[in-house]
């Protein structure tokens, strides 16, 4: 039969895990617990760990699919033979002339890129500051103050509390603080405070796998005026 403080996800059990789905921290809390509520709280500690390591596991089994796939892998031909070239022609100058003259149609594929990457390392960074005082390398959207993903995230913000940009952990963790004070401000009702709930979960889930600002250093960067 099974217990009601097993987890309800279909995840299987990992090794170190007892037959709850709890690994060694959270058993040692599970038996130092003096009630129902602390149960509950070790509990959603639990599915949320499950559920971030199960992402995290999804993410590195599908981008080793990608790299495996026909297009990853012409992806990774494109970024280093962009590279080989252009150090190529920054040694012999004189070889783009000859590449217009012998091959104009991918000597112009190749300005072209190397033309947005410029445009976009000197384009205006992001305004958005990270908890630890560091600001977002990203290029931000023409006309706006943030880059794509940092002014989705500002779009986001809730009306009835200001809660910070959810960009890593550390913002998160405000925005707990935040959203369990607006709890006992009576801001948030019950169900908002486990909607609120459900989607820090989420996000706490997918902060590690995100870096806003990867593609935007050096020779990864886009053009920045693109919409």
């Amino acid at each position: 039969m099974a217990s009601i403080y097993e987890p309800t996800d279909d995840f299987g059990f990992r090794e170190g895990e007892d037959s709850l789905g709890m690994d060694k921290e959270e058993q040692s809390l599970w038996r130092k617990a003096k009630d129902h509520n602390t149960h509950v709280e070790i509990m959603e500690r639990r599915d949320a760990r499950r559920l971030r390591e199960n992402n995290e596991r999804e993410k590195e089994r599908e981008t080793q699919e990608w790299s495996r796939s026909e297009a990853g892998q012409l992806l990774r031909k494109l970024g280093e033979c962009f590279a080989e070239y252009r150090n190529c022609v920054a040694k012999e100058p004189e070889l783009e002339q000859k590449g217009l003259e012998y091959d104009a149609i991918n000597q112009k594929i190749f300005n072209k890129m190397k033309s947005t990457i410029a445009r976009a390392n000197s384009a205006p960074r992001c305004r958005y500051e990270k908890p630890d005082g560091r600001g977002c390398r990203a290029p931000r959207v023409r006309g706006k103050k943030f880059c794509h993903m940092h002014l989705m995230l500002e779009e986001a913000r809730p009306e009835k509390i200001k809660l910070p940009s959810l960009g890593d952990a550390n913002a998160i963790q405000a925005a707990i603080a935040k959203g369990a004070q607006a709890v006992v401000d009576g801001k948030l009702d019950q169900r908002q405070a486990g909607i609120l709930g459900y989607y820090l979960q989420l996000a706490l889930s997918n902060v590690k796998r995100l870096d806003f600002e990867e593609g935007w250093d050096d020779d990864e960067a886009e053009d920045p005026d693109r919409e």
